[in-house]
């Protein structure tokens, strides 16, 4: 008496296969987080963001602007991280946010870096200065 080992494997993999598409279908139907939601806008957006952000505009209009346009509710703390997490991912890349006008790369202002820059340049004119006289 030989059973049909080809029929019983068959029908177990229809059986899987039954499984993952009951799956997929239910994954498929699943909501993205606003965590998730959040992080995906702010990545569209980056390039413009960071281009107002090069401009001068006040990180706190920009961050009402976004939290606006998303229906988000960002804190600036959050806000800060989510443009420093994307900052390094995209120079890791070797894909930095352009310049729509001229398509060189933006400098991106960071508060700290730019406001520690300006003291150091402070100090050395100073110093200068100082050894002039």
């Amino acid at each position: 008496m030989t059973i049909n080992t080809e029929s019983h494997i068959s029908a177990a993999d229809k059986a899987t296969l039954d499984l993952q598409e009951k799956l997929d279908r239910l994954l498929a139907k699943a909501k993205p987080r606003k965590r998730e939601q959040v992080l995906k806008n702010f990545r569209d957006l980056f390039p413009k963001l960071e281009e107002h952000i090069c401009q001068g505009k006040p990180l706190k209009e920009v961050l009402a602007a976004f939290n606006t346009l998303t229906q988000s509710n960002c804190c600036l703390r959050t806000f800060n991280d989510m443009l420093a997490k994307e900052r390094n991912r995209r120079d890791m890349a070797g894909d930095p946010a352009c310049c729509h006008a001229c398509g060189q790369p933006l400098k991106a202002t960071n508060p700290d870096h730019s406001t520690l820059q300006a003291q150091t340049l402070a100090e050395s004119d100073t110093t200068e200065l100082e050894n002039a006289q």
